[in-house]
């Protein structure tokens, strides 16, 4: 007998598999007053295992509902991370552009003040040597850049056109050491030349010991060298060491414009010998009839 059970077990655990069911569900047809002992004893053994599969039923629908669910919310979860990073970058775009449109205003309307024949140029590379303070820009011959022509921006001072090829032209700044720009003190019209010192500072010098200078004047374009126009702002007075003794005196100058983000500048390409500043017309020539 138990030789058959083990051989045929199987085909004995799938019948009853079978026959569970139908007899569960025979059963539950009827009324509990109906139940007779053996049902109540099948009831009783079949429960457990209902709940079990039914259990197991419900934990891999929803497992399979769920995994679903994440994949599809995975999907989403990508396409708004990119839709996220294309926004993020059209925003960034959309500010450097209003950025750069203030900029442009700017320098425009003090191009439209400077009453000169000014070129507008992209800065596009800056040198990093430590001797040699220059920044190259994106105008050369064919824009009618030549050599030491002022080059600007709406702050003041930038430098002056050291050399130029077709496409580029390099600008050696008044931060260089070798840089010179005559100037005078806007407020007590004291006279001196700004000469480069450090990577962020300029200093006056061949200012008389006796003239009048204080921190927080500032210093503006003589229209001496022929090469700057007149009033354009060079730089601020940061200190002033005035020695009891000696001709000269030492004074440190913060240029106007802010060199590590200079993007654009003007380049005056046709110098006229007339302060920037002036605002009136020329006189007009008139000329007398005879007969």
């Amino acid at each position: 007998m138990i030789k058959y059970l083990k051989e045929y077990r199987f085909y004995i655990i799938l019948f009853l598999f079978i026959l569970i069911p139908v007899i569960a569900i025979d059963t539950s047809t009827r009324a509990p007053r109906d139940y007779r002992l053996y049902d109540r004893v099948v009831v009783a053994i079949t429960s457990p295992i209902q709940t079990a599969i039914s259990w197991g039923l419900e934990q891999l629908v929803s497992g399979l509902q769920n995994y679903i669910f994440l994949l599809s919310t995975r999907k989403d979860n990508i396409e708004l991370l990119g839709e996220n990073r294309r926004l993020l970058g059209q925003i960034a775009s959309l500010k450097e552009t209003r950025e750069e449109n203030l900029r442009l205003r700017k320098l425009l309307t003090f191009q439209e003040n400077l009453k000169l024949t000014t070129t507008v140029a992209r800065v596009i590379a800056k040198d990093v040597s430590t001797e040699f303070r220059a920044l190259r820009i994106n105008r050369g011959e064919n824009a009618g850049i030549k050599k030491d022509m002022a080059v600007v921006t709406a702050e003041g001072v930038v430098g002056r056109v050291l050399r130029t090829t077709a496409d580029s032209a390099d600008v050696v700044t008044i931060l260089d050491l070798l840089s010179a720009v005559d100037a005078i003190d806007e407020r007590s019209r004291s006279h001196g030349v700004v000469e480069g010192l450090t990577e962020e500072m300029c200093e006056l010098r061949y200012t008389v010991r006796t003239d009048d200078l204080q921190a927080g004047d500032t210093l503006i374009t003589s229209g001496l060298g022929g090469i700057f126009p007149k009033g354009i702002p060079v730089g601020t007075v940061t200190k002033v060491d005035k020695k009891p003794y000696g001709i000269t005196q030492k004074i440190d100058v913060k240029p106007t414009v802010e060199f590590s983000k200079l993007e654009e500048v003007l380049v005056i390409t046709t110098r006229e010998e007339r302060d920037f500043y002036t605002t009136e017309a020329a006189p007009q020539k008139t000329e007398g009839t005879k007969k």
